[in-house]
Order: structure tokens, then C-alpha cells, then sequence
């Protein structure tokens, strides 16, 4: 018991302890002073997601050179004009279906793949696509948490199910990121440097 005693007592104990101590309270003291981050409600989280992904893609838009909109890296692919027209399209869909009403202009019978025939040019496919991601988060904005909470039937890929609006809003943010992926693949076949790539 002394010898603890005397181990106590011990200088070298003292500056050990005192050196401990000040580590702990000086890796404690930032977190207890930081202020929780607030939590956003899902429908904020849901529109950033869109509006980003839908800004990417208005960016490329707007970037691509315009006598490059008809090239393609296959004959059975979409252009990288159609590919624009095709998202913007579904876009429309989606906001119909979570709208219960005609959302978007008339694409025709094949209400996924717009006309180049109508949408002639750059600025014509650069309009129809900021329209369409615009008029989406309006009403993401619009319908709000209590909006993505309500239940639908929706069939896509994975079959017909009854989902939340939010599985739609997801579905649809999901499907413009892979022709955001493939548009990537058309920048580098032209040797070009998406802009995402330019930061």
C-alpha cells in the first residue's frame, strides 16, 4: 500500500495524469460546444437531389457542342439530343403521375423519346429540360413532407407496387443519373472534359 502510496506521490505520476487529464477535456471540449445540425425534412432532401442531378444535366446541356447534339456511339443508341429529350420526357411522366394531371407538353405516341423533329435545336432541347426540372421541384416544394408521404400505385422496373411519393421522386432522380453516366461516356468519345470533370 505505500509503495501506491509513494507511486501517487511521484512526480512523474503527477505530469502523467496532468498531461492525460488535458488531452481527454481538450478532445471533449469542441464537441460539447458544437450545436446539433438540424435535420431537413425529406422533401428539402428530396429537391436537392433533384435539382442537382437536373442541374448537371442542364450544364451538359448547354456545354455540348451543338453539332455534336446528333452523335452517338451506336446505331441503336439515343443521341446525346435524345438522350436530353428522353429524361426532360419522363420528367413530365413522373410529374404527372405524383400530379394526378397532364404535366409537360404533348410528346405524341411515344411519350418517352420527344421528336428532334419538334425540338430542333440547342436551345430548344436546353428549354424543354430546365422547364421540366423546374416544374419538378415546384412540386416537390409545393406537396412537401405530407406530399411524400402519400401512397400511389407506380410500376417500373422492379413491377406494380403501391409506393410512397418519395419511391417515385427517387425513381425518377435515379433514372436521370444514368443518362447523366452515359452522357459522360459521349463527352470522353469526343475527347471532351465534362464539366463535372473540370473542378
Amino acid at each position: 500500500m505505500k509503495r501506491i502510496l509513494r507511486a501517487f506521490g511521484h512526480p512523474l505520476f503527477v505530469v502523467v495524469l496532468v498531461a492525460f487529464g488535458g488531452t481527454v477535456f481538450c478532445a471533449q471540449s469542441p464537441a460539447q460546444n458544437q450545436t446539433p445540425l438540424q435535420v431537413r425534412s425529406r422533401a428539402e432532401e428530396t429537391l436537392e437531389w433533384w435539382n442537382q442531378i437536373g442541374n448537371k444535366l442542364i450544364t451538359m446541356a448547354k456545354d455540348f457542342p451543338e453539332d455534336k447534339y446528333d452523335f452517338k456511339l451506336q446505331k441503336d443508341q439515343r443521341t446525346f439530343a435524345q438522350n436530353l429529350l428522353h429524361v426532360a420526357a419522363i420528367d413530365y411522366y413522373l410529374i404527372g403521375k405524383v400530379s394526378g394531371k397532364k404535366a409537360g407538353p404533348d410528346f405524341g405516341k411515344d411519350f418517352e423519346n420527344p421528336s428532334r423533329e419538334v425540338y430542333k435545336t440547342k436551345a430548344d432541347v436546353v428549354k424543354l429540360l430546365e422547364q421540366a426540372v423546374a416544374d419538378g421541384a415546384a412540386l416537390i416544394k409545393q406537396q412537401g413532407d405530407d406530399g411524400m408521404d402519400k401512397t400511389m400505385p407506380f410500376g417500373w422496373e422492379t413491377g406494380r407496387h403501391t409506393v410512397r411519393v418519395s419511391y417515385v421522386w427517387v425513381s425518377g432522380i435515379e433514372h436521370s443519373s444514368e443518362h447523366f453516366g452515359q452522357l459522360v461516356v459521349y463527352y470522353r468519345a469526343n475527347n471532351l472534359v465534362p464539366p463535372e470533370s473540370r473542378r
